[in-house]
């Protein structure tokens, strides 16, 4: 038993005493398309909804910091089954090369700590369990490290078996535990890894990313960055650009002609939406929304999310002109009674507005001349009835009564106004100030309400 033990500290030493290798700083994965193009990813890749989001690099990968662009695919173009063995391999390849050696080192130390501590114990029980302890930390450590060394560590769960079944046997049991076995989630497939990417491959796939990227702005900014790297990159002898460069170039300028077309489609369209939106026009804008169905489908609906955005504008003017059209014909039926109520308070609203000059002197305590007080008070007391004796309809209720409790006010200015000159009383000319104010305010208020009220509804 002793013998075999050492037999398997021996074993753990041996395993680990390979030096750790140096990787490369950056990972390169592969993502592999459905029509079996494959792309490279600069890094990791990261699945976000329905999108898979990476770095391209654009160009040579020569330099300490290449060109590099953002993009993202649908991921219902990606092969999934070949990108994720491809990505688990580079993981388990970058793990070997970095930190695999040194976390089996650490394995290969706790299985001797724990073999020595089973050495070294005396009770039959407690050896069992040291000695279960490490097999399980053995099985699960493959799955846990990209599959590290896993022959290795095979080898040292094999030699662990045996010494568990002579402790059980030790200790009374069978040498055979059902739990021992453990279900673990199968290791990185081994997957060539596949060379870096030539100038020109880089380029290609660059440009067959931006041939199905779906957001428009994500491709013009890749085909330019495209176009960049291959007027920098190129060189002719006869200054003319390869094919490649021209079918980029080509691409590029197809995009920006699409979005100028969709830029001018816009707005056009929202110009013509707003004025019709002014006029309540509904069927005008409704034919807009056909209309702009009718430009996407001649420009080969090649901007969806522009074409969405505009039809999302157009919805709400056509909401805007509905409800603008509702109350436009809501007030042409009270149009009527609302003249008719004009036409009644006309002379008692122009009274007022005659009055106000000498409403505006007592305000400011300046006058009117006591002479000029006796029309004032007839003018305002004889409004005041005249509207006492109108019935408004119930939209200008509001604004009548503004209007009635202004002549209320008016009139007392007026009259402590006299009283004030009557027994120079300096506090009841301020009382008389403080009430004309309040009737000049009232007066401009209402105005303003029976203007609106008269008014057509607008946008």
């Amino acid at each position: 038993m002793v013998v075999l033990l050492a037999a398997v500290a021996v074993s753990a030493a041996i395993a680990s005493s390979s030096s750790p290798v140096l990787a490369a700083e950056a990972l390169l994965y592969r993502i592999f398309l459905q029509d079996g193009s494959t792309l490279v990813s600069y890094g990791d890749f990261a699945r976000v909804a329905d999108r898979v989001v990476f770095s391209i690099p654009i160009g040579g990968l020569d330099g300490p910091s290449p060109a590099l662009h953002l993009v993202s695919i649908s991921e219902s173009a990606v092969d999934w089954d070949r990108t994720d063995s491809y990505a688990e391999a580079t993981r388990a390849r970058h793990y070997a090369a970095t930190q695999g050696e040194i976390d089996f080192d650490a394995l290969s130390t706790d299985v001797a700590r724990a073999l020595h501590d089973v050495a070294v114990t005396k009770d039959p029980a407690r050896r069992l369990a040291l000695a279960t302890d490490a097999r399980r930390m053995l099985s699960a450590w493959p799955a846990a490290h990209h599959g590290y060394r896993a022959s290795d560590v095979a080898q040292l769960s094999a030699l662990l078996d045996e010494a568990v079944g002579d402790l059980r046997v030790a200790a009374g049991l069978s040498r055979v535990d059902l739990t021992l076995v453990v279900t673990a989630r199968p290791l990185p497939a081994t997957v060539p890894e596949l060379p870096a990417p030539t100038l020109r491959e880089s380029i290609e796939q660059a440009f067959t990313v931006a041939s199905v990227a779906a957001d428009p702005a994500e491709r013009v900014s890749l085909l330019q960055a495209i176009v960049s790297e291959l007027g920098a990159s190129e060189e002719s002898p006869k200054g003319k650009p390869s094919i490649l460069h021209a079918r980029v170039s080509a691409a590029l300028s197809q995009e920006l002609k699409t979005d100028k077309r969709y830029g001018d489609l816009v707005a056009r369209m929202v110009t013509s939406a707003d004025e019709r939106a002014r006029r309540a026009d509904v069927n005008g804008i409704e034919k807009l929304v056909t209309a702009v169905l009718k430009a996407d489908d001649r420009l080969g609906r090649r901007r969806p999310q522009t074409t969405a955005a505009l039809l999302a504008t157009l919805d709400g003017r056509l909401d805007a002109a509905r409800r603008l059209r509702l109350a436009r014909d809501a007030w042409a039926i009270r149009r009527e009674g609302l003249v008719e109520y004009q036409r009644r308070i006309r002379p008692a609203i122009d009274r007022l507005r005659r009055s106000s000059a000498g409403l505006e002197q007592i305000r400011q305590l300046s006058g009117p001349s006591p002479d000029a007080l006796t029309p004032l008070a007839a003018r305002v007391t004889e409004s005041w009835r005249e509207l006492k004796n109108v019935r408004p309809p119930a939209e200008a209720e509001a604004v009548h009564n503004l209007l009635v409790s202004a002549l209320q006010l008016a009139i007392r200015a007026a009259s402590s106004r006299r009283l004030a000159i009557t027994g120079t009383d300096m506090n009841t000319a301020w009382e008389a100030s403080a009430a004309a104010a309040g009737a000049l305010l009232m007066f401009e208020r209402a105005q303003e309400d029976l203007r609106r009220l008269t008014t057509p509804p607008g946008l």
